[in-house]
């Protein structure tokens, strides 16, 4: 019998989104029109100079990740190609090359020299269903909700993690994860990333702060009104005796948030993915204690 799609059991078992985010601070994005296959990087018909500047890339620049790209399924024309900075000074660099050859020779080193602030956003949505089923059902609606409006620069996207979350989404340069979204929230995300606010309870977290410190985040962001994307920073973090760890967040207003969470296992036994061969357990945070005080 046919298990599950991983999405759809993800959300009967009522599973938390918090802290999932992918750990990367900057992102190479590259457009990529035919098909990806189940891991691009190696599966993908692109030359292989290609793939080795992109592989030379993400070694030589700490915490960078590639992600294909892609608007139509034709490999014709220019190809674009990004680097987004998620932290620190979060921005944007863009570069047009005739033909995916040109990556052989091409310094992604150089353009992230370029970086600057963006004045709009990139919002990538992963469609990638030859990696799992659920990135190509949900995130195709998604997509086509989201490619219509203004002020945003939307594309298809390869696996970024979370396939159980469909439809993804990756705002950039900032790293905000989201997911689930339904095609419904278009709006809804359109309108908070022009105000510069985090979406919840679709935000899953952001790329520039380790998973404990996106737990924290997301915790004080629940329990307050601080929706601002800015609206808090890492202060410290301290692991205690009892196994639990201690995270400190400050607002603009100077106020600490000290945030207690636990790491435990929310799940004894789940396939995280669709094609995921055998069933394991999935961990989650849970808030121990929250408490503010002035500096």
């Amino acid at each position: 019998m046919r298990r599950p799609f991983c999405s759809d059991a993800a959300r009967l078992r009522g599973d938390d989104n918090i802290a999932s985010a992918a750990r990367v601070d900057l992102w190479i994005l590259v457009e990529l029109p035919i098909t990806w296959g189940r891991e691009p990087m190696s599966d993908a018909a692109m030359p292989p100079a290609a793939r080795t500047a992109l592989l030379r890339a993400t070694r030589a620049i700490q915490r960078s990740r590639v992600v294909f790209i892609r608007r139509r399924n034709e490999c014709l024309g220019p190809i674009r190609v990004y680097v987004a900075r998620s932290t620190p000074h979060p921005g944007v660099a863009m570069r047009d090359l005739d033909s995916i050859d040109e990556l052989a020779t091409f310094s992604f080193e150089a353009l992230r020299d370029e970086i600057a602030p963006v004045a709009k956003p990139l919002v990538l949505v992963c469609t990638h269903g030859q990696h799992d089923s659920c990135c190509g059902r949900r995130g195709y609606p998604l997509y086509d909700a989201l490619r219509h409006y203004d002020g945003i620069d939307v594309w298809q996207c390869s696996h970024i993690g979370g396939d159980r979350f469909a439809a993804n989404a990756l705002v950039l340069p900032w790293g905000l994860y989201y997911g689930p979204v339904e095609p419904s929230q278009a709006n809804e995300l359109v309108a908070s990333i022009a105000r510069d606010e985090i979406l919840l309870p679709s935000y899953r977290g952001r790329s520039s702060v380790s998973r404990p410190v996106q737990a924290a985040e997301t915790f004080v962001r629940r329990a307050t009104s601080l929706h601002a994307r800015d609206a808090l920073h890492f202060v410290s973090r301290e692991s205690l005796v009892d196994g639990h760890t201690r995270i400190e967040l400050r607002d603009n207003s100077g106020t600490i948030h000290e945030v207690t969470l636990e790491h435990y296992t929310a799940v004894e036994s789940a396939y995280a993915t669709c094609l995921t061969p055998s069933a394991a357990p999935i961990r989650q945070f849970r808030l121990v204690a929250y408490a503010t005080r002035q500096p």
